[in-house]
C-alpha cells in the first residue's frame, strides 16, 4: 500500500523557529521562576507584567505548532487513511511522554514504596503537567487522525473540537471534578489542587493547530508563502480584535475569568498567529542555519524533559532549582537561564553527535537509561 506524498517542501522552518523559541522562552522563564527571589519580580509592573504575560504564551505556541506540524508529517494511504506505521509511532511517543510525566513527579523512592507513600505527594503526582496534557491531546489527535479520510476532513472537526473545549473550560472548571472522579482523573479535568495544564482549555490549542495546520496544507506552496508572508498578519490581528470584543463582553456580564474565557483564547491565538508569522521573516534571516534548528525544534520535548530534569532534578535527585529555590538575585538568576538555555541544546546535539559516529551508541545509550532506571526504581 502506498503512502501519498506531501507536497514538496511542505514543512515549514517558521513553524520550527516558532516551537523552538517558544522551547526556549518556556525554559528561561522556568530558571528565573524556580531561583530569584520574588520579591524582586513584581509581575504588576513593567517589564515583569510583560514577562509574565509571554510566558503564558509558551505553552500554546508550542501546542498549536505541534499540532500544525502533525498535519505535515503525517503519513496517509491511497485510501486516504493514516498509516498504521504513523499511527504506532505516534502512540508509542504519547505513551512515551506520558512516562515521563509521571517520573518526573514520582511520589517515592522505589516501586516497594508506593503503598507507604503520603497523601500530599500522591496529590503532586497526580497533578496535572505539560507532558501529561501533551500525552492524553496527542492521543485524541491521533486518534481523530485514524478516523478521519482526508486532510480537510481532519481539520474542520479538530476546529470544531478546539471551538467546543474554548467555549465548554468556564462550565467544566465550574464542576467540583473532586467530588465525582478519582484524584487520578480529576486533574486532568480541573485545576483546584494544582493542575497546571487542564485539559480545558489548554488541549484545544493543539486541535486549533491542527485546524491549521489543515488549511495550510491544503494551500500550495505559492500560496503558503504568500499567506505566511501577507495574509497571516490580518489574521493575527482579527482574531485579536474578536478575542477583545468577546472578552469584554463576558467578563463584564458573565464574569468569566481571564484565564477560562473564549475572548482570551482568541486573542491568545491572534497573537501566537502574529508571532508565526514574524517567525517566516526571521526564517529567511536565518536560513543557513535550519538544518540544525529544524532538528532542535524536532527535538523540543526531548529538550523540554531534560531542563526540567538540569533545574529540578528528580525524585531521586534535587538540582539547583530545589536547592536555592527562590533564594538568587536577577543577576544570578539570568546567569543560570542562560547556562539552561545553552546547556540543555548542547547536550541533546552532543548525543546526536555520539549516536551518528559511535558504532551501537544508540542502543547503549537507550538500555544504559533503562537500567538505571530500573536500578532507581527498584533498588
Amino acid at each position: 500500500m502506498s503512502i501519498q506524498p506531501t507536497h514538496k517542501g511542505s514543512r515549514l522552518f517558521a513553524l520550527d523557529l516558532a516551537r523552538l523559541m517558544a522551547m526556549l522562552m518556556m525554559m528561561q522563564g522556568h530558571t528565573l521562576d524556580a531561583l530569584v527571589n520574588p520579591q524582586l519580580m513584581d509581575f504588576g509592573t513593567f517589564p515583569w507584567n510583560i514577562w509574565q504575560f509571554m510566558r503564558g504564551l509558551t505553552a500554546p505556541i508550542f501546542l498549536i505548532v505541534s499540532g500544525t506540524v502533525h498535519v505535515f508529517a503525517m503519513k496517509r494511504n491511497e485510501q486516504g487513511a493514516m498509516s498504521e506505521e504513523t499511527r504506532k509511532r505516534r502512540m508509542r511517543w504519547a505513551w512515551i511522554i506520558m512516562l515521563w510525566g509521571y517520573l518526573l513527579v514520582f511520589p517515592a523512592n522505589r516501586l516497594i514504596d508506593l503503598p507507604f507513600a503520603e497523601a500530599h505527594a500522591w496529590s503532586y503526582a497526580f497533578q496535572v503537567n505539560i507532558l501529561h496534557m501533551t500525552a492524553i491531546t496527542l492521543m485524541a489527535v491521533v486518534w481523530l487522525s485514524s478516523k478521519t479520510y482526508s486532510v480537510k476532513s481532519l481539520g474542520r472537526r479538530s476546529g470544531m473540537i478546539a471551538a467546543s473545549i474554548f467555549l465548554l473550560a468556564p462550565i467544566m472548571h465550574s464542576i467540583h471534578w473532586f467530588d465525582y472522579l478519582p484524584e487520578f482523573f480529576a486533574g486532568f479535568l480541573s485545576p483546584e489542587r494544582g493542575s497546571l495544564f487542564p485539559l480545558f482549555p489548554t488541549s484545544g490549542f493543539m486541535f486549533l493547530g491542527v485546524a491549521f495546520g489543515s488549511y495550510l496544507h491544503g494551500l500550495s506552496e505559492e500560496q503558503r508563502n504568500t499567506f505566511m508572508k501577507k495574509t497571516i498578519f490580518l489574521v493575527g490581528i482579527s482574531a485579536i480584535a474578536i478575542g477583545i470584543g468577546i472578552y469584554q463582553s463576558t467578563f463584564h456580564f458573565a464574569r468569566i475569568l481571564e484565564y477560562l474565557n473564549p475572548g482570551s483564547m482568541i486573542m491568545r491565538t491572534g497573537i501566537i498567529i502574529l508571532f508565526i508569522g514574524l517567525c517566516s521573516y526571521l526564517s529567511a534571516l536565518l536560513k543557513r542555519f535550519e538544518k540544525r534548528l529544524v532538528f532542535f525544534s524536532s527535538k523540543s520535548l526531548h529538550i523540554y524533559i531534560l531542563h526540567l530534569v538540569l533545574l529540578y532534578g528528580t525524585p531521586w535527585f534535587p538540582s539547583v532549582g530545589r536547592i536555592f529555590m527562590h533564594e538568587a538575585s536577577l543577576e544570578i538568576g539570568a546567569i543560570s537561564a542562560m547556562l539552561i538555555v545553552t546547556l540543555t541544546p548542547g547536550l541533546i546535539a552532543l548525543e546526536q553527535y555520539v549516536r551518528e559516529n559511535l558504532y551501537y551508541a544508540h542502543a547503549t545509550i537507550k538500555y544504559t537509561l533503562a537500567v538505571m532506571l530500573a536500578y532507581a526504581l527498584i533498588v
